[in-house]
């Protein structure tokens, strides 16, 4: 009895080597090792709101982010991981280490799905060495889940269309919602698989699964749906973020591959970036025709993901609508960019162009390591934690410290606060929506700041350095004053 070869049996399940194992976990690892070299940079806004906003329950958070611009799931997650790892800037940051090593292991397994082991290892080492993820995933704040969201998703939705099974368009629509409910512009991120979608089912053939994925997704967005409206009304009524121009793609790109703003990208950095650029598609217009049907066509929904949403949201910063576009918001686009490098790599080096593909390993080496650089080594220069830390190193006995700051800073300076010396806001004016978590929660602010000094054998008082107002109580002597250029702390004390 003839038997047929088990490679030539149909649906023969492709072998994998020990690489498939290694190579995810050793970029992963390698990821988290550069993230948590600079954990401990000061606090920024945007953080320190995460930090604060997460000492409300459940119901809090809900309402407090609803008053903001931003959807809930980020601060629930953050809420249920310091409830385990506690409320240190390292622990709190470290969730975004997680889950940018789980978006890093998710790329590994779509990668070798789409173009094969080799390749898979390639792209995931160069995307472990991406500056932009890095930098973001060492903030408390919601770009790292969302990049493992996209992955996961896009992942789902290849099994989906390929496999045609609704248990997957069933996942894919869970994610979608997922995404939704953590950052709005994961939204982008949907219609560059919309537009994939429409290609691939013109190429095989409608699956009307679909028809009840997205509505799904809809659904489920629902009970957010109100808030999703009032902040976009909040943000088109006016917001912070500069107007697009002509160099804003290019600073996407320098961003992406040295972390480095178009005013700070000059003379031979810009020859860098152009050179990685200019190899990069060079080496994929070469090789691309050379690779299977399979791959082009999986490569279509990688380029589509990678550049559609930075366009789209560039777009939709012209008139009539106000800027919306910061290149944090796409980071997994940007993030993204470095697997075409290793892409381009890999297939230079197993289509004859291995010179052009030694030289871009170089050129793209060097990129990280610039970028990673830039990274590790800033500091917020906000100034915060400088002036808590030589209150604290001043003061002889525990007091509380009073502050009266502009909108940006009262959240960093009750992050660095103490037990021995507690951080109260005074006089805060609420003129921002950002600011609501103050006046809910009541756990750093004092409306009657007399009666409260009253109390008190010794406290602080930190104002703006341009704050002209007199601070001066009956009953207490200044014993100290710290000066820096952003603030001036007052030690007092009871005569």
């Amino acid at each position: 009895m003839k038997t047929t070869p088990k490679s030539h049996k149909k649906d023969a399940k492709p072998h994998y080597s020990k690489l498939s194992f290694l190579a995810p976990l050793l970029s992963a690892f390698i990821f988290s090792l550069l993230t948590c070299l600079n954990l401990r940079t000061a606090m920024w806004f945007d953080e320190s709101y995460s930090a604060y906003i997460i000492r409300g329950d459940f119901g809090q958070i809900w309402h407090m982010t609803a008053m903001d611009v931003h959807p809930p799931v980020y601060y629930f997650c953050l809420k249920v991981w310091s409830l385990i790892f506690g409320t240190s800037d390292f622990a709190l940051r470290s969730m975004s280490v997680f889950f940018g090593g789980i978006a890093i292991i998710l790329a590994f397994f779509l990668l070798r799905r789409w173009f094969g082991e080799k390749a898979a290892a390639i792209s995931t080492f160069a995307l472990s060495l991406a500056p932009i993820l890095i930098r973001y995933s060492q903030e408390m704040r919601m770009y790292a889940i969302v990049f493992a969201i996209v992955i996961g998703a896009t992942y789902v939705l290849d099994i989906a269309l390929k496999s045609k099974k609704k248990l997957a368009w069933l996942f894919y629509a869970l994610l979608i919602c997922l995404g939704m409910w953590t950052h709005y512009f994961t939204a982008l991120a949907w219609l560059a698989h919309l537009g994939y979608i429409i290609y691939y089912f013109r190429k095989h053939g409608l699956q009307k699964t679909v028809f009840w994925a997205y509505p799904l997704a809809v659904i489920l967005y629902l009970p957010w749906l109100p808030s999703f409206f009032n902040q976009v009304k909040q943000v088109q009524s006016g917001f912070w973020i500069p107007p697009v121009d002509l160099a804003t793609p290019f600073g996407f790109v320098s961003e992406s591959l040295i972390y480095r703003n178009v005013s700070e990208t000059q003379s031979w950095y810009v020859l860098l970036v152009l050179a990685v650029i200019v190899l990069t598609v060079y080496l994929l217009a070469k090789t691309l025709k050379q690779t299977t049907k399979d791959s082009r066509q999986n490569f279509i929904l990688l380029t589509t993901l990678t550049f559609a949403p930075p366009v789209l949201l560039m777009l939709l910063s012209f008139p009539p609508f106000q800027p919306t576009y910061v290149t944090r918001y796409v980071v997994y686009s940007a993030s993204l960019l470095w697997v075409l490098i290793g892409l381009a790599i890999h297939w230079g080096k197993s289509f004859n162009k291995q010179k052009a593909a030694g030289l871009l390993a170089i050129l793209a080496l060097v990129s990280a390591t610039i970028g990673i650089v830039s990274v590790d080594s800033r500091d917020n220069s906000n100034d915060t934690r400088g002036i808590i830390t030589a209150v604290k190193t001043i003061s002889s006995n525990p007091s509380p410290i009073l502050v009266h700051v502009g909108t940006m800073d009262y959240y960093d300076l009750f992050f660095y606060e103490t037990p021995e010396h507690p951080v109260y806001g005074i006089d805060v004016d609420f003129i921002w929506s950002s600011l609501e978590p103050i006046r809910e929660y009541q756990q750093n602010y004092l409306e009657n700041s007399d009666a409260f000094i009253a109390e008190q054998n010794d406290f602080w008082i930190i104002v703006a350095a341009d704050d002209d107002k007199e601070y001066t109580y009956e009953d207490f002597s200044i014993i100290n004053t710290i000066k820096t250029d952003k603030f001036i702390a007052t030690e007092y004390t009871r005569k």
